[in-house]
């Protein structure tokens, strides 16, 4: 079992590199969503018993990009790429892939994923696996999504995306 403190101070380093982003992320979310005038200004206009008006252009255009993510629907496709490899099992794992995101509504987790790249330029989706049954010990994946983008860390001393 890894040591708890080991764990905190991983964790601790994690949010360390990842902090500027995570940041700029949290104001590029509300400024999509209207909260975009700076505080100064807003507390100066607010005193003076001044309107701040706010003409939110920047949500239209971003669900104007999601919703051609929507009518173009990222799916998982199988190809039997060499000589070796059968066109028929392809088909099968396909087809496999097509009842994983049917069965999860994975729609959801795509798009929710897509909605937060747009918006803050990292979104996330988790695969995971659940047994069927309680007294069964067959699985069945699942594909869903993570509705908190700030909840997921990446490991900073990683080579690979």
């Amino acid at each position: 079992m890894a040591d708890p403190k080991e764990a905190v101070e991983f964790l601790r380093l994690v949010a360390e590199a990842e902090s500027t982003n995570r940041v700029e992320g949290v104001e590029d979310l509300k400024f999509r969503f209207g909260d975009q005038w700076p505080t100064e200004i807003q507390n100066s206009r607010t005193l003076e018993s001044r309107p701040c008006l706010t003409i939110n252009e920047v949500d239209a255009y971003c669900r104007q990009v999601e919703n051609q993510q929507r009518q173009q629907r990222p799916r998982i496709k199988v190809h039997a790429v060499d000589d070796i490899a059968d066109p028929k099992i392809a088909k099968v794992i396909s087809g496999l892939c097509r009842h994983i995101e049917v069965n999860s509504d994975a729609d959801w987790a795509y798009d929710t994923a897509f909605m937060f790249a747009d918006t803050i330029g990292w979104g996330y989706m988790r695969m995971r696996t659940d047994y069927i049954r309680d007294d069964s010990f067959d699985q069945d994946i699942f594909i869903d999504p993570v509705e908190n983008p700030f909840t997921v860390y990446f490991d900073p001393n990683s080579s690979l995306p």
